[in-house]
């Protein structure tokens, strides 16, 4: 893939700010958050069969409350971001592990220690490096990483062939350099760089190969690209955070869930239809909020957003 930084015209879609010190606090003075609690050990389910869910915390993040839910006019939604100074609480940043009979595929790669301890990390690109100072969080420790939360389960990092992005933002790709051999899928309208993408920070040597959704519908997702042979794991189409933003589908034995990126904040979200603060396109984000409830109601699919605190309690 040819890089380039995308600057997004300020849109610097839902990405993530350093924090600094030892207690991992914003250097902004703007609004009050505690210390955020340490980061949890990964916890791990068994969906059927030879295949094995795990839920990998990399870290914590807070945003502004216009971020998290807007309802105003577009051209206002970043101009209140950037204006409040009232802050979520913290929030997990999650990575996901499938095991697999094929094999062990990652879903995003969590975010990595040096948007807290270097000042310079999302500076490569002018727009999103203030998007993430001004206006995120983060409390992330290298042993936070993705890379030491799999070694936790026995899973070499260096050996996973496979890694499906959600999309391109800082939280979801700041754990790329743990996977020296994998190919990283990314669908083919994000590939190029999102708004708020941060390009300048994928390895030189990573392996990003666009991926076209031209398998067939899969239940209330318009198409699909399988993941395994046996069509148990497949990547379908929900975007609107990103222009190509797209979840992973596992289903087996009747059962389901969805690892759905920032599709959605959480599950209260989809349920209200309300929107984030952010997003890239705000009617291919309605149509996959109601995507995302019909596949919920209609099939019993279990939704598990990135940031979702309660995701966990419901697989």
């Amino acid at each position: 893939m040819r890089r380039r930084t995308v600057t997004g015209g300020g849109l610097a879609l839902g990405l993530m700010a350093g924090v600094g010190g030892c207690e991992m606090r914003h250097r902004s003075a703007l609004g009050a958050l505690p210390s955020a609690p340490r980061n949890p050990a990964p916890r791990s389910f068994d969906l059927a069969s030879g295949l094995r869910l795990h839920a990998i915390q990399t870290g914590w993040v807070a945003v502004k409350r216009p971020h998290r839910a807007f309802a105003g006019p577009d051209a206002l939604a970043l101009p209140a971001i950037a204006l409040s100074a009232s802050w979520t609480e913290w929030l997990p940043v999650r990575a996901w592990a499938i095991e697999h009979p094929e094999g062990v595929i990652v879903v995003d790669t969590g975010e990595t220690a040096r948007i807290v301890n270097d000042s310079d990390y999302a500076a490569c690109n002018a727009a999103s490096g203030w998007f993430y100072g001004s206006n995120l969080r983060f409390a992330v420790r290298p042993e936070d990483e993705v890379g030491p939360q799999l070694g936790l389960l026995g899973i070499d990092p260096a050996r996973v062939l496979t890694v499906a992005m959600t999309h391109l933002h800082s939280d979801h790709m700041g754990g790329m350099g743990w996977f020296p051999e994998a190919r990283f899928l990314v669908s083919a309208a994000d590939a190029g760089g999102h708004p708020g993408a941060l390009l300048c920070r994928i390895p030189d040597r990573a392996r990003v190969e666009g991926v076209r959704h031209d398998g067939p519908a899969r239940d209330a997702f318009a198409a699909s690209h399988a993941l395994t042979s046996d069509g148990a794991i497949v990547l379908v189409p929900t975007p609107g955070h990103t222009p190509g933003h797209q979840s992973v589908l596992v289903q087996a034995n009747g059962r389901s869930w969805l690892i759905a990126g920032d599709a959605a904040f959480d599950l209260a979200q989809i349920e209200a239809g309300t929107q984030a603060g952010i997003v890239a396109d705000r009617a291919a984000a309605r149509d996959t909020l109601t995507a995302l409830g019909r596949q919920r109601t209609e099939h019993g699919t279990v939704i598990l957003p990135t940031h979702d605190d309660a995701a966990l309690g419901r697989i």
